[in-house]
């Protein structure tokens, strides 16, 4: 009888440790997220962004009838914080880094740089097409693979 109440309190002290635990841990990032918006269709706008687990991230903005934009970042999760900081690019000056909070599998944006995002800043950003799971690195990346995002990005520029 003694043996069944320990095994029965310990199991009950492995579940109140499992519960209180949870919260703790920030949900992981997946590889690729999007999000579309706009109030019409002179500011809409699709917003994809690829995260990397070497902290290099790509950023890849298409405004209703222009040319795509595209970044590179790194990128770094506290928590339920994830702030992707530009790379510089020659003379440019470089945007100020765009924050997330990150909930429920979803981003959404708390900072950011308006000339490059909008007044009203990005959509917000869920996973695109269920788990695509982290690439290694997306350094070389000169765009994203739009048509298929499980596929890995396009690392030559025909523009040029």
């Amino acid at each position: 009888m003694r043996l069944l109440l320990r095994l029965r309190a310990i199991a009950v002290l492995a579940l109140l440790l499992a519960t209180l635990s949870y919260p703790l841990h920030a949900d992981k990032l997946n590889g690729f997220y999007s999000g579309s918006g706009g109030f019409s269709q002179d500011v809409h706008r699709v917003l994809l962004i690829e995260f990397a687990a070497d902290g290099t991230a790509i950023l890849q903005q298409k405004w209703h009838d222009k040319d795509p934009q595209t970044w590179h970042a790194h990128w770094k999760q506290e928590k339920k914080q994830v702030t992707l900081t530009y790379d510089a690019v020659g003379d440019k000056p470089v945007p100020e880094p765009l924050v997330f909070t990150f909930k429920h599998g979803t981003l959404t944006a708390t900072s950011w740089d308006a000339p490059t995002l909008g007044v009203l800043g990005p959509p917000k950003l869920t996973t695109f097409g269920g788990k695509t799971p982290q690439v290694t690195s997306v350094a070389s990346c000169q765009a994203l693979n739009t048509t298929d995002p499980t596929k890995n990005c396009v690392t030559w520029d025909s523009r040029r």
